[in-house]
Protein backbone atom coordinates (compact mmCIF):
# COMPACT_ATOMS: atom_id res chain seq x y z
CA UNK A 1 0.00 0.00 0.00
CA UNK A 2 1.27 3.46 -0.87
CA UNK A 3 2.35 5.71 2.03
CA UNK A 4 -0.32 8.34 1.37
CA UNK A 5 -3.02 5.69 1.68
CA UNK A 6 -1.82 4.94 5.17
CA UNK A 7 -2.09 8.56 6.24
CA UNK A 8 -5.56 8.37 7.74
CA UNK A 9 -6.98 10.02 10.84
CA UNK A 10 -10.21 9.47 12.71
CA UNK A 11 -11.30 12.80 14.15
CA UNK A 12 -13.86 12.72 16.93
CA UNK A 13 -15.95 15.85 16.51
CA UNK A 14 -18.80 16.41 18.94
CA UNK A 15 -20.25 12.94 18.53
CA UNK A 16 -19.40 12.45 14.85
CA UNK A 17 -16.41 10.45 13.69
CA UNK A 18 -15.08 12.08 10.53
CA UNK A 19 -12.73 9.83 8.56
CA UNK A 20 -10.16 12.07 6.89
CA UNK A 21 -7.32 11.28 4.51
CA UNK A 22 -3.91 12.82 4.88
CA UNK A 23 -3.78 13.65 1.17
CA UNK A 24 -6.66 14.91 -0.97
CA UNK A 25 -7.67 17.29 -3.69
CA UNK A 26 -8.80 20.80 -2.93
CA UNK A 27 -12.47 20.85 -1.93
CA UNK A 28 -15.08 22.06 -4.37
CA UNK A 29 -16.87 24.94 -2.71
CA UNK A 30 -20.55 25.61 -3.32
CA UNK A 31 -21.84 29.15 -3.05
CA UNK A 32 -23.34 29.97 0.30
CA UNK A 33 -22.16 26.72 1.86
CA UNK A 34 -19.83 26.14 4.75
CA UNK A 35 -17.75 23.26 3.46
CA UNK A 36 -14.88 21.40 5.05
CA UNK A 37 -11.58 20.35 3.54
CA UNK A 38 -12.72 16.74 3.38
CA UNK A 39 -16.17 15.28 2.77
CA UNK A 40 -16.03 11.70 3.99
CA UNK A 41 -18.83 9.45 5.11
CA UNK A 42 -19.77 10.67 8.60
CA UNK A 43 -20.26 8.01 11.25
CA UNK A 44 -22.81 9.07 13.86
CA UNK A 45 -22.81 8.22 17.52
CA UNK A 46 -25.85 6.32 18.91
CA UNK A 47 -27.27 9.42 20.59
CA UNK A 48 -27.53 11.10 17.18
CA UNK A 49 -29.85 8.41 15.86
CA UNK A 50 -33.33 9.64 14.83
CA UNK A 51 -35.80 7.36 16.63
CA UNK A 52 -39.30 6.67 15.34
CA UNK A 53 -42.31 4.80 16.65
CA UNK A 54 -44.50 2.96 14.15
CA UNK A 55 -48.06 2.00 15.04
CA UNK A 56 -50.57 0.19 12.85
CA UNK A 57 -53.95 1.98 12.86
CA UNK A 58 -57.33 1.46 11.20
CA UNK A 59 -57.51 1.52 7.42
CA UNK A 60 -54.29 -0.38 6.65
CA UNK A 61 -52.24 2.64 7.67
CA UNK A 62 -49.10 2.99 9.77
CA UNK A 63 -48.66 6.07 11.95
CA UNK A 64 -45.00 7.15 12.11
CA UNK A 65 -43.84 9.49 14.88
CA UNK A 66 -40.43 11.11 15.18
CA UNK A 67 -39.91 10.80 18.91
CA UNK A 68 -37.46 13.73 18.96
CA UNK A 69 -39.60 16.29 17.16
CA UNK A 70 -43.01 14.64 17.74
CA UNK A 71 -43.76 15.12 14.04
CA UNK A 72 -46.13 12.47 12.69
CA UNK A 73 -46.92 11.12 9.26
CA UNK A 74 -48.96 8.24 7.87
CA UNK A 75 -47.99 5.50 5.44
CA UNK A 76 -50.36 3.43 3.33
CA UNK A 77 -49.57 -0.25 4.00
CA UNK A 78 -52.52 -1.74 2.13
CA UNK A 79 -50.32 -3.47 -0.47
CA UNK A 80 -49.50 -6.07 2.20
CA UNK A 81 -53.02 -6.29 3.64
CA UNK A 82 -53.42 -9.97 2.72
CA UNK A 83 -50.60 -10.86 5.09
CA UNK A 84 -51.92 -8.63 7.86
CA UNK A 85 -55.40 -10.12 7.60
CA UNK A 86 -54.00 -13.67 7.56
CA UNK A 87 -51.99 -12.97 10.73
CA UNK A 88 -55.01 -11.51 12.53
CA UNK A 89 -53.69 -7.95 12.70
CA UNK A 90 -56.51 -6.50 10.61
CA UNK A 91 -60.02 -7.47 9.67
CA UNK A 92 -60.64 -7.61 5.94
CA UNK A 93 -62.47 -4.27 6.15
CA UNK A 94 -59.32 -2.57 7.47
CA UNK A 95 -60.34 -2.47 11.14
CA UNK A 96 -57.34 -3.02 13.40
CA UNK A 97 -57.75 -6.29 15.27
CA UNK A 98 -54.48 -6.52 17.17
CA UNK A 99 -52.24 -3.65 18.27
CA UNK A 100 -49.00 -3.89 16.29
CA UNK A 101 -45.83 -1.82 16.29
CA UNK A 102 -43.15 -1.64 13.64
CA UNK A 103 -39.52 -0.71 14.06
CA UNK A 104 -36.87 1.43 12.41
CA UNK A 105 -33.34 0.89 11.19
CA UNK A 106 -30.90 2.93 13.24
CA UNK A 107 -29.15 5.88 11.62
CA UNK A 108 -25.43 5.21 11.70
CA UNK A 109 -23.84 7.10 8.81
CA UNK A 110 -24.28 10.12 6.57
CA UNK A 111 -23.20 10.19 2.92
CA UNK A 112 -22.16 13.50 1.31
CA UNK A 113 -23.98 14.81 -1.74
CA UNK A 114 -24.63 18.11 -3.49
CA UNK A 115 -28.22 19.22 -3.59
CA UNK A 116 -29.98 20.80 -6.57
CA UNK A 117 -28.56 24.22 -5.57
CA UNK A 118 -25.00 22.88 -5.42
CA UNK A 119 -24.71 22.94 -1.62
CA UNK A 120 -22.66 20.25 0.05
CA UNK A 121 -24.99 18.27 2.31
CA UNK A 122 -25.08 14.89 3.99
CA UNK A 123 -27.84 12.32 3.70
CA UNK A 124 -28.99 9.62 6.09
CA UNK A 125 -31.40 6.81 5.24
CA UNK A 126 -33.46 4.71 7.67
CA UNK A 127 -35.78 1.95 6.54
CA UNK A 128 -39.08 1.65 8.41
CA UNK A 129 -40.31 -1.91 8.90
CA UNK A 130 -43.59 -3.52 9.86
CA UNK A 131 -43.50 -7.16 10.99
CA UNK A 132 -39.98 -8.07 9.84
CA UNK A 133 -37.16 -7.04 7.52
CA UNK A 134 -39.18 -8.23 4.51
CA UNK A 135 -42.09 -5.97 5.45
CA UNK A 136 -40.63 -2.60 4.44
CA UNK A 137 -43.06 0.27 4.90
CA UNK A 138 -41.19 3.46 4.05
CA UNK A 139 -37.87 5.29 4.31
CA UNK A 140 -36.94 8.22 6.54
CA UNK A 141 -34.51 10.51 4.72
CA UNK A 142 -32.58 13.04 6.79
CA UNK A 143 -30.47 15.88 5.37
CA UNK A 144 -27.63 17.30 7.43
CA UNK A 145 -24.98 19.99 7.27
CA UNK A 146 -21.52 19.80 8.80
CA UNK A 147 -20.55 23.10 10.42
CA UNK A 148 -17.31 23.39 12.38
CA UNK A 149 -17.08 19.60 12.12
CA UNK A 150 -20.41 19.21 13.92
CA UNK A 151 -23.45 17.54 12.26
CA UNK A 152 -26.57 19.70 12.17
CA UNK A 153 -29.93 18.24 11.15
CA UNK A 154 -31.71 20.28 8.46
CA UNK A 155 -34.77 18.20 7.62
CA UNK A 156 -36.40 14.77 7.85
CA UNK A 157 -38.97 13.32 5.47
CA UNK A 158 -40.85 10.02 5.72
CA UNK A 159 -42.32 8.60 2.54
CA UNK A 160 -42.95 5.46 0.56
CA UNK A 161 -39.67 4.46 -0.97
CA UNK A 162 -38.59 3.78 -4.50
CA UNK A 163 -37.19 0.42 -3.54
CA UNK A 164 -35.13 0.18 -6.73
CA UNK A 165 -33.07 3.10 -5.47
CA UNK A 166 -32.01 1.77 -2.10
CA UNK A 167 -28.35 1.12 -1.44
CA UNK A 168 -26.80 -2.30 -1.77
CA UNK A 169 -26.83 -4.17 1.56
CA UNK A 170 -23.55 -5.90 0.65
CA UNK A 171 -21.10 -3.08 -0.11
CA UNK A 172 -20.65 0.21 1.72
CA UNK A 173 -20.18 3.53 -0.02
CA UNK A 174 -16.57 4.78 0.07
CA UNK A 175 -15.16 1.35 0.78
CA UNK A 176 -12.19 0.21 -1.27
CA UNK A 177 -12.82 -1.98 -4.30
CA UNK A 178 -10.23 -4.53 -5.35
CA UNK A 179 -9.20 -3.63 -8.89
CA UNK A 180 -5.45 -4.01 -8.45
CA UNK A 181 -5.17 -0.39 -7.28
CA UNK A 182 -5.24 1.18 -3.83
CA UNK A 183 -7.09 4.19 -5.24
CA UNK A 184 -10.32 2.50 -6.41
CA UNK A 185 -13.38 3.20 -4.24
CA UNK A 186 -17.10 2.49 -4.29
CA UNK A 187 -18.78 5.85 -4.91
CA UNK A 188 -22.45 4.82 -4.94
CA UNK A 189 -24.52 1.63 -4.89
CA UNK A 190 -28.00 0.41 -5.74
CA UNK A 191 -29.91 -2.84 -5.22
CA UNK A 192 -32.39 -3.53 -8.02
CA UNK A 193 -33.19 -5.95 -10.82
CA UNK A 194 -31.42 -4.48 -13.84
CA UNK A 195 -30.94 -7.75 -15.74
CA UNK A 196 -34.66 -8.44 -16.16
CA UNK A 197 -34.74 -11.85 -14.46
CA UNK A 198 -36.84 -10.72 -11.46
CA UNK A 199 -33.90 -11.20 -9.09
CA UNK A 200 -32.31 -8.13 -7.54
CA UNK A 201 -28.76 -7.29 -8.54
CA UNK A 202 -26.07 -5.25 -6.81
CA UNK A 203 -24.98 -2.21 -8.81
CA UNK A 204 -21.81 -0.33 -7.87
CA UNK A 205 -20.29 2.85 -9.26
CA UNK A 206 -16.54 2.69 -8.75
CA UNK A 207 -13.77 5.16 -9.54
CA UNK A 208 -10.25 6.23 -8.70
CA UNK A 209 -9.55 9.01 -6.21
CA UNK A 210 -6.80 10.02 -3.81
CA UNK A 211 -8.02 8.74 -0.46
CA UNK A 212 -11.29 8.64 1.48
CA UNK A 213 -12.35 12.25 0.92
CA UNK A 214 -15.38 12.09 -1.37
CA UNK A 215 -15.67 15.71 -2.58
CA UNK A 216 -12.81 15.44 -5.03
CA UNK A 217 -12.82 14.40 -8.66
CA UNK A 218 -13.04 10.65 -9.16
CA UNK A 219 -11.68 9.36 -12.46
CA UNK A 220 -12.06 6.22 -14.54
CA UNK A 221 -15.67 5.73 -13.46
CA UNK A 222 -17.04 2.23 -14.08
CA UNK A 223 -20.24 0.37 -13.40
CA UNK A 224 -20.19 -3.01 -11.74
CA UNK A 225 -23.25 -5.26 -11.91
CA UNK A 226 -23.13 -8.22 -9.57
CA UNK A 227 -25.92 -10.46 -10.79
CA UNK A 228 -28.26 -11.67 -8.07
CA UNK A 229 -28.91 -14.94 -9.88
CA UNK A 230 -25.36 -16.27 -10.09
CA UNK A 231 -23.20 -13.68 -8.28
CA UNK A 232 -21.17 -13.04 -11.43
CA UNK A 233 -19.79 -9.53 -11.91
CA UNK A 234 -19.68 -7.44 -15.07
CA UNK A 235 -17.62 -4.25 -15.43
CA UNK A 236 -18.16 -1.50 -17.99
CA UNK A 237 -16.89 2.11 -18.32
CA UNK A 238 -19.59 4.75 -18.03
CA UNK A 239 -18.40 6.29 -21.32
CA UNK A 240 -15.61 8.43 -22.76
CA UNK A 241 -16.42 11.14 -20.22
CA UNK A 242 -15.81 9.29 -17.00
CA UNK A 243 -14.95 11.75 -14.22
CA UNK A 244 -17.06 13.50 -11.62
CA UNK A 245 -17.31 14.96 -8.13
CA UNK A 246 -19.71 13.03 -5.87
CA UNK A 247 -21.18 11.05 -8.82
CA UNK A 248 -24.50 9.27 -8.23
CA UNK A 249 -26.56 6.38 -9.56
CA UNK A 250 -30.30 6.32 -10.26
CA UNK A 251 -32.35 3.30 -11.36
CA UNK A 252 -34.99 4.22 -13.92
CA UNK A 253 -36.58 2.93 -17.14
CA UNK A 254 -35.77 5.51 -19.74
CA UNK A 255 -36.75 3.47 -22.80
CA UNK A 256 -39.92 1.91 -21.29
CA UNK A 257 -38.90 -1.65 -22.15
CA UNK A 258 -39.65 -3.03 -18.66
CA UNK A 259 -35.91 -3.52 -18.02
CA UNK A 260 -34.59 -0.98 -15.56
CA UNK A 261 -31.77 1.30 -16.68
CA UNK A 262 -28.79 2.70 -14.78
CA UNK A 263 -28.47 6.47 -14.97
CA UNK A 264 -25.16 8.01 -13.85
CA UNK A 265 -24.83 11.67 -12.82
CA UNK A 266 -21.28 13.03 -12.94
CA UNK A 267 -20.97 16.60 -11.60
CA UNK A 268 -17.91 18.44 -12.91
CA UNK A 269 -16.49 21.93 -12.57
CA UNK A 270 -18.17 22.92 -15.83
CA UNK A 271 -21.52 21.18 -15.42
CA UNK A 272 -23.13 17.76 -15.15
CA UNK A 273 -22.36 14.83 -17.44
CA UNK A 274 -24.71 11.84 -17.77
CA UNK A 275 -24.58 8.24 -18.91
CA UNK A 276 -27.49 5.82 -19.18
CA UNK A 277 -27.02 2.09 -19.68
CA UNK A 278 -29.33 -0.90 -19.87
CA UNK A 279 -29.00 -4.69 -19.89
CA UNK A 280 -29.29 -6.03 -23.43
CA UNK A 281 -27.95 -9.19 -25.04
CA UNK A 282 -26.54 -10.27 -21.68
CA UNK A 283 -24.44 -7.15 -21.17
CA UNK A 284 -24.73 -3.46 -20.38
CA UNK A 285 -25.20 -1.16 -23.37
CA UNK A 286 -25.94 2.57 -23.67
CA UNK A 287 -29.62 3.47 -23.92
CA UNK A 288 -28.41 6.54 -25.81
CA UNK A 289 -24.81 7.16 -26.78
CA UNK A 290 -23.17 9.42 -24.20
CA UNK A 291 -22.35 12.22 -26.63
CA UNK A 292 -25.97 12.48 -27.77
CA UNK A 293 -27.34 12.12 -24.23
CA UNK A 294 -25.29 15.16 -23.20
CA UNK A 295 -26.45 17.29 -26.13
CA UNK A 296 -28.92 19.62 -24.36
CA UNK A 297 -30.67 20.28 -27.64
CA UNK A 298 -31.49 16.57 -27.76
CA UNK A 299 -31.95 15.56 -24.09
CA UNK A 300 -32.73 17.35 -20.84
CA UNK A 301 -32.14 15.83 -17.38
CA UNK A 302 -34.92 15.63 -14.81
CA UNK A 303 -33.23 16.72 -11.58
CA UNK A 304 -34.40 15.26 -8.28
CA UNK A 305 -34.49 17.04 -4.93
CA UNK A 306 -31.07 15.65 -4.02
CA UNK A 307 -29.27 16.99 -7.08
CA UNK A 308 -28.89 13.89 -9.22
CA UNK A 309 -30.79 13.16 -12.43
CA UNK A 310 -33.79 10.87 -11.95
CA UNK A 311 -34.54 10.63 -15.66
CA UNK A 312 -33.73 12.02 -19.10
CA UNK A 313 -36.31 13.56 -21.43
CA UNK A 314 -36.02 14.21 -25.12
CA UNK A 315 -35.83 17.95 -25.62
CA UNK A 316 -38.83 19.56 -27.23
CA UNK A 317 -38.19 20.75 -30.74
CA UNK A 318 -38.37 24.51 -31.14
Amino acid sequence: MKPWHKTMAAVLCSGAVLMASGVGAEPVQASGTQSQAFAPVVLLQPEQNIPFTIQFVDGFVAKVTNTKTKATSTVDISENKATYVKQGIYHANGKLQKATDGYTQKLAELVPFRDAQGNLRYMGKQTLYGLNTEDRLAVATSVWNIVDKKPQLLQVTVQKADWDNVQSPDVRINSGFNMGSDSTFVLDTKYADVTGDNIKDHIFLIGDKMGVSMNQTAHNLRLVVREGKNNQQMFIPVGKRDSGILPKLTITDGNADQVKDILVTMPTATGHVYSQLTWKENRLQPVVEQEKLNDRQAYQPIIGVYGEAVGMNKAKKQ
